[in-house]
Parts: structure tokens; C-alpha cells; sequence
């Protein structure tokens, strides 16, 4: 796992916690960035309300990061790309690039409206509301599956795998 923290308690805490886990992180520690933390309001047993404390990370960890990106992909399988659009991929479009030419089998979760940024991964995995923000409002399924292998083609993935929560998935 590669991610940036702030040198802070709750960048402390989540590396021990992934250490507890047993996953090998490598966290850089930005003393300009404080860690994301989500305040959740619970009520009655539900959620109520969420605060999010953020901040992206700087260019140069960023930066930092994207060489270390490299360096250790000889070490890995699969590559998967996820930051919930929080300004952790950067430089998603040459992560994919150096993936790819390791012959590495690229995953994201894709984020925002510019799916152009993830051309040439393997596999994206957007959910409903994600994928209607990009190819638009469909009418039935295989108007859906029209729009999916449309996308899949002008971004050369082998697959996109569309995530329908109670409805489950569509690859």
C-alpha cells in the first residue's frame, strides 16, 4: 500500500493499524498535510451526518510517491488505483502507462467525470450514479451495455465491471 499522511496521531494510528493487519505500507509522512479523517454523527443507530477533515497532498509527495510507484511494481501482481477522488492520483495517467509496460493487470475506481485519465487500465469499477455521470442516463439494460462497451472501447479496457449496490454487479 502506497499512500501519503500527515506526520500526525491519526497518520500514526493507521500505520499501526495496517502493521496489525499485516499489510506492508509504505506511507509518506507530509508535514504540510494533515490525515483525512471522517467525523461520523450517529443517532438512533444511524449515521446521521459526516464531517470530513482533508487536505490534498503536496506535488512533491506526490511526486516522491510516483517514483516509489515504480520502483515497486517488479514486486506486485495487480495494480490497484483507488483515492476516492481526493487528489492522491496525480499522476494516475503515468501510473497506468508504467503498469501497463511491466505488463501489470491495472484496477480503478474511477472518480470524477474524465474517465480519459484512466485509458489503457484493465479494469474500471464505477458504480451507478458514477458511470451515468459519464455516459448519461440509460434507458433500459442493453441500452446500458451499448454505453458500457462504447466506454470500454474508446478507453481500451478489457473490462468495466459497473457496481449496483443491493442490485449487485454488471460485468
Amino acid at each position: 500500500l502506497l499512500s501519503v499522511v500527515g506526520r500526525d496521531d491519526a497518520g500514526e494510528r493507521l500505520a499501526q493499524l495496517l502493521e496489525a493487519k499485516g499489510i506492508e505500507a509504505s506511507l509518506h509522512r507530509d508535514r504540510k498535510l494533515a490525515t483525512t479523517q471522517k467525523l461520523r454523527v450517529i443517532g438512533r443507530n444511524q449515521q446521521l451526518l459526516r464531517i470530513d477533515f482533508e487536505k490534498p497532498p503536496s506535488g512533491e509527495a506526490l511526486a516522491a510517491k510516483l517514483e516509489e510507484f515504480k520502483r515497486a511494481l517488479a514486486d506486485c501482481d495487480t495494480v490497484v488505483l483507488s483515492d476516492y477522488g481526493k487528489g492522491g492520483l496525480e499522476h494516475i495517467e503515468d501510473m497506468i502507462r508504467a503498469a501497463r509496460k511491466a505488463r501489470k493487470r491495472v484496477l480503478v475506481d474511477p472518480k470524477g467525470d474524465d474517465y480519459t485519465r484512466y485509458k489503457g487500465c484493465s479494469i474500471i469499477t464505477p458504480n451507478t450514479n458514477e458511470l451515468r455521470e459519464v455516459v448519461g442516463r440509460w434507458k433500459d439494460e442493453k441500452d446500458l451495455a451499448q454505453r458500457a462497451q462504447q466506454l470500454r472501447a474508446e478507453l481500451g479496457l478489457e473490462a468495466l465491471l459497473l457496481t449496483r449496490g443491493a442490485d449487485g454487479m454488471t460485468l
